[in-house]
């Protein structure tokens, strides 16, 4: 999108990489770890399923955002090729707008499912750990991917469509 990336940007491209790449390294290590321990030793452990699913499911939700940024996430884009550069802004737009509301959404109920486990206390089955921390992912996670359909639009818009034509013409994905 835009060539000159502020200090902030960078910072927060880095944060969502690594983030997201630490978290799945570690879920898929310790399924390395429980693996080798069940079929090497004989004794698998419980504890390191149970994280390496948080792990995992948290990588996920963490590299949402990045994968909006960079394009790499689920779409249909056969007509949306065909359709004219003008139609195109007004599909993107609806499609963002429609991105920021399912954040708001997702986060807005994500807050209330951690405060409900937070109030209650709840623990996971095997080891305990409070699941308040298990699910503040989704509202974190529902904040980090807003931004991006938030920067999406912006784009749009910014210097009259300008930036957003040029890059359409010269064949981007936007």
């Amino acid at each position: 999108m835009n060539k000159e990336k502020s200090r902030w940007s960078r910072f927060y491209e880095a944060f969502e990489e690594w983030t997201s790449g630490i978290l799945l390294f570690t879920g898929l290590t310790l399924i390395m770890v429980n693996v080798t321990l069940r079929y090497v030793w004989g004794m698998p452990e419980s504890l390191l399923d149970e994280f390496s699913v948080y792990f995992v499911v948290w990588g996920t939700f963490a590299g949402m955002s990045q994968a909006l940024r960079t394009n790499h996430h689920i779409k249909v884009d056969m007509f949306y090729d065909m359709m004219p550069v003008r139609l195109k802004r007004g599909v993107s737009t609806f499609a963002h707008s429609l991105g920021i509301a399912f954040c708001l959404f997702y986060t807005y109920f994500g807050i209330l499912l951690v405060q409900d486990y937070y109030a209650t206390g709840q623990g996971s089955t095997d080891s305990q750990f409070p699941l308040w921390i298990v699910y503040l992912i989704m509202p974190v996670s529902g904040v980090m991917f807003g931004a991006r359909f938030i920067q999406k639009l912006l784009f749009l818009y910014r210097d009259g469509g300008r930036s957003w034509s040029d890059e359409m013409e010269k064949g981007a994905i936007v």
